[in-house]
């Protein structure tokens, strides 16, 4: 995030460090998402909580003003409290929501990606990153008849990938074996035994 009006000087966030405080013994890494979290800011600088958000910027608790470079981590490339977004959730709410049986939308917005986005026939819907590029995991074995994996940079909390991280706790070795992490371009960061061919220098 980037502070708007900030003269140099750094903001206070003694609010946020309040809300911290309450966190810290209360929910596990004070966050339900690594990536809203503490650790991946600067401790003492930046904000750990906000408060409300309009269009690119944000205000924290103590209401320092913001531009949200992350955007929801990625998901709201409207912005935040867009009319037209807002007004049809508060339409939705009042017909209700998390129905126990399919709702005619599931279909309405399948058809509106599949004309959309090239090669989506099929729609699948997940609630997190993490779910989605599990449940992609899972196809492509399925598909292939295949059980190992290679993975580059950040796919979620789940143990096919987390259990190659330095946050495997709980992740039996037996599943970490199936996974083999390469770094983004760099087909020598990855070389198995058992191939043949001469490995690129």
């Amino acid at each position: 995030m980037s502070r708007v009006h900030c003269k140099n000087e750094l903001p206070v966030i003694a609010r946020s460090e309040a809300w911290y405080a309450r966190a810290r013994d209360l929910i596990p890494s004070a966050t339900q998402t690594l990536a809203k979290g503490p650790s991946q800011y600067v401790d003492g600088v930046a904000p750990k909580y906000l408060s409300r958000g309009k269009g690119c910027h944000v205000w924290d608790v103590d209401g320092n003003q913001y531009i949200d470079l992350m955007m929801g981590v990625g998901t709201l490339s409207l912005g935040y409290c867009d009319e037209t977004v807002d007004s049809a959730i508060r339409q939705q709410l009042e017909r209700g929501i998390i129905f126990t049986l399919m709702h005619p939308l599931e279909v309405e917005v399948a058809e509106l990606i599949s004309q959309l986005v090239p090669g989506a026939e099929m729609v699948r819907y997940g609630k997190t990153g993490a779910d989605v590029t599990s449940a992609a995991v899972r196809l492509a074995r399925a598909f292939t008849g295949r059980s190992k994996v290679l993975c580059c940079g950040y796919h979620g909390w789940h143990d096919w990938y987390i259990g190659v991280t330095p946050r495997n706790g709980g992740v039996p070795p037996p599943v970490a074996a199936l996974v083999e992490p390469f770094v983004y371009n760099d087909i020598s960061s990855y070389w198995p035994a058992n191939w043949t061919t001469t490995r690129p220098v």
